[in-house]
């Protein structure tokens, strides 16, 4: 879903590894995959619980980590909840956070901030006025929420910061 260069000139790529469990019911988690520069893997790592999660945007870190922001319907409050996953340089994980109400919300894009925490954008259905709303999700360096936004539509898809501060982001919205 998401791919990266990174500052050593390899790569950096997140998304789904599916398996079949013991019923032949498909199970995925977040996919963490780092390679050289010739896309030859160096190591991979997978992220998540029983159920099923999804790795959709990532970024390299100023400490040369990673940031990954996705969902995840193992942890947290709802079905299904917006997750974020804060690794190393070697793809260990330092923390994990999930934000999301009683009903489902999911991650779509991630970014590191000027203040060294992070932006993060997607959809919920839990918080808003429609079926589904535009979800933005600002955090300290730790993950810990700062403030929580909702705008009418379906779902971010890209959240940057911009040059006076602020943030810019795209979605959809259903007329």
């Amino acid at each position: 879903y998401s791919v990266q260069q990174t500052n050593d000139g390899g790569y950096i790529i997140t998304g789904l590894k599916s398996i079949f469990d013991s019923s032949f019911n498909l199970e995925g988690n977040v996919f963490l995959i780092k390679t050289d520069e010739n896309g030859d893997s160096l190591w991979t790592k997978t992220f998540g619980g029983t159920e099923n999660e999804l790795g959709r945007s990532i970024q390299q870190t100023n400490d040369g980590g990673y940031i990954i922001t996705g969902y995840t319907n193992s942890f947290g409050n709802g079905t299904e909840d917006l997750y974020l996953i804060k690794t190393d340089n070697n793809g260990d994980s330092l923390w994990t956070k999930t934000f999301g109400g009683t009903s489902n919300e999911s991650g779509s894009s991630v970014q590191q901030t000027s203040d060294g925490g992070y932006i993060i954008t997607g959809s919920t259905w839990s918080f808003g006025n429609g079926i589904t709303d535009v979800y933005i999700i600002k955090t300290d360096e730790n993950g810990d929420s700062l403030w929580t936004k909702n705008f009418d539509g379906d779902c971010g898809y890209s959240v940057q910061q911009t040059n006076d501060g602020g943030y810019i982001i795209t979605g959809s919205k259903s007329i």
